[in-house]
């Protein structure tokens, strides 16, 4: 009698340990979920901010991106990114303008054209610190957001940091 509930238990270890398996081995999901980066997200309405992160290169720290999602799960309304609102350390090059049509994810700052540019006004934008910002849209909401600094390397190498335009001085008048 003993035998055959050693026997029973070693089958039912056995079935257990083939049927827990498929979560294992080289092609696991778990073992090949790519980098998930260092960004915030948020819901306001029916927006969602997904993966907010500056990216900053550490050869001129003068000027950063902001990297980002938008989606807009709104079933009949668009809405309109049309403000950064930076902390007094900070300026937003540029005016922001950026559509968010209903029931679609708008990229900003990579595979995208829409861009958010930051200066620093007292120095420089150091990987590793916070900076703060609101996101303001045409439909009144906004969105306040501290989001962690990175350098353009390893996950962000490919992240482009656009040159901020500088406008010419004003030429002098002549009398």
């Amino acid at each position: 009698m003993a035998r055959k509930h050693f026997a029973v238990a070693v089958a039912f270890s056995a079935a257990i340990l083939l049927l827990s398996g498929c979560a294992t081995g080289f092609d696991a999901a778990t073992n090949s979920q790519p980098d998930s980066g260092n960004g915030r997200s948020v819901d306001v309405g029916s927006l969602q901010i997904r993966n907010a992160t500056v990216v900053v290169d550490p050869a001129d720290t003068s000027r950063a991106t902001v990297i980002m999602t938008v989606i807009n799960n709104d079933k009949a309304t668009d809405d309109v990114l049309n403000g950064v609102a930076a902390a007094k350390t900070l300026g937003v090059v540029g005016e922001v303008n950026i559509p968010l049509p209903h029931l679609q994810a708008v990229k900003v700052g990579y595979e995208s054209e829409y861009r958010i540019v930051l200066t620093s006004v007292s120095g420089s934008l150091e990987p590793g610190q916070f900076v703060n910002i609101s996101l303001m849209f045409e439909s009144g909401q906004s969105v306040p957001l501290s989001m962690l600094v990175n350098a353009n390397t390893g996950i962000y190498a490919d992240i482009e940091i656009p040159v901020a335009e500088v406008e010419p001085a004003p030429s002098p008048s002549a009398s």
